[in-house]
């Protein structure tokens, strides 16, 4: 029986997926409260689907740009609810004379929740397995020093849009164009053979032509089951919080992102389990990157085309600390990553300061917080800096 449980395990996250798509034609039929529930579990079911059909794919697709591709199709939750997002938000901004709405929000809100679960608590929680496990230092830097740069552009321009009140749809342009090119460089690196665990492991052990089906269905399957599932969630989001006094922008914000999010963390987690250390933080960096760059990217020109207009991606003062705070965890993580000194007290503190700002959520908390982890990140650069000039004197 033993053979057969990866089929269950699979069948059964299917079976989520499938039973997300059936409540949306009786959406009537369920409670509210539960709605959010159901949709969320299945774009959760879907994505760990997904992550590993495109992971098994690696066995037979060659070239080392194929980790980015991965690394896209696995963030396809987060892209689908972010892209309803945007285009509901840009609607909703036409259909009010151009005039900031709550819609305009919630993009801010999953965009910037998403991409601080990853650099503040996702890749301290990798860290720390692989600390735990191994004890050793790891030589992120050298291994990811593309995503690394890319995470960089991305985080600057969110300071930029945090300073201007507005992501200019040149910025946007560029942040696209930058993943292109990451997808460019990545496609001249080197391969090197891929090792598989779990429910990817028992996949590729079947012959080419069903492993290749099996790995298609998948990701076919999740995609469309994430595709008409994703409005549904956002949608029963918005209207829990209305209808109980709940905050929807918090929903919208670690909710939605936690079940699009989860699945390649805890796909990160079980080879970081595995003492695959190096390909544990590759998922989360490379992951990071595609966000930092073709999703912010993407949300500013979704926005535009909903308006029928080029216009730039709206944000307030609320939001510009938020995507500030985002740009700061980043940074942070960064320089973490640059000093190339990493233990559990660290790792720790950082993860805290994650959890800090969900704890103390007014505005001025975050501000506070993102010119502290500022103020921290660039002595630490600094030292780096200085390390590196007196290794070339000597």
């Amino acid at each position: 029986m033993i053979q057969y449980k990866p089929i269950l395990i699979i069948f059964l996250n299917a079976l989520l997926a499938i039973f997300g798509m059936v409540t949306t034609l009786f959406e009537s039929s369920f409670p509210d409260m539960l709605l959010p529930l159901i949709y969320g579990l299945a774009i959760f079911g879907a994505a760990l689907l997904i992550s590993w059909g495109a992971e098994a794919s690696e066995k037979d697709i060659s070239g080392a740009f194929v980790i980015a591709l991965i690394a896209l199709i696995a963030v396809l939750p987060e892209y689908s609810i972010e892209s309803i997002l945007a285009y509901t938000a840009g609607t909703s901004y036409k259909n009010n004379n151009f005039v900031y709405t709550d819609r305009v929000g919630y993009v801010s809100a999953n965009v910037t929740g998403a991409n601080r679960l990853l650099s503040g608590l996702g890749w301290p929680f990798i860290m720390l397995i692989n600390l735990y496990k191994k004890d050793d230092q790891i030589d992120i830097l050298n291994n990811n020093k593309l995503e690394l740069l890319i995470i960089g552009v991305g985080l600057s321009c969110m300071v930029l849009t945090s300073i201007l009140n507005f992501q200019p749809l040149l910025v946007s342009a560029l942040l696209i164009c930058v993943y292109l090119f990451y997808l460019y460089i990545s496609s001249k690196k080197e391969s090197e053979e891929a090792e598989f665990v779990g429910i990817s492991e028992y996949i590729t052990n079947f012959r080419k032509p069903i492993r290749i089906s099996i790995n298609v269905s998948l990701i076919a399957f999740s995609a469309i089951s994430i595709f008409i599932v994703s409005h549904p969630f956002v949608e029963s989001l918005i209207h829990v919080g209305e209808k109980f006094g709940i905050d929807e922008y918090y929903l919208i914000q670690w909710l939605a992102p936690l079940a699009s999010e989860s699945p390649e963390i805890l796909i990160a987690g079980l080879f970081a389990y595995r003492n695959k250390s190096i390909e544990s933080i590759a998922i989360i960096l490379s992951s990071q990157a595609n966000q930092m760059s073709l999703l912010i990217g993407s949300m500013g020109w979704i926005f535009a085309f909903a308006t029928n207009k080029f216009v730039s991606f709206p944000v307030n003062d609320t939001q510009s600390i938020e995507f500030l705070l985002t740009a700061a965890f980043a940074f942070i993580q960064i320089a973490i990553i640059y000093k190339s000194k990493f233990n559990k007290t660290i790792i720790i503190s950082m993860m805290l300061l994650f959890f800090s700002q969900l704890i103390f959520s007014n505005t001025d908390f975050k501000f506070y917080l993102s010119i502290f982890l500022f103020f921290i990140s660039i002595p630490l650069f600094i030292s780096v800096l200085m390390n590196n000039n007196q290794k070339k004197i000597k």
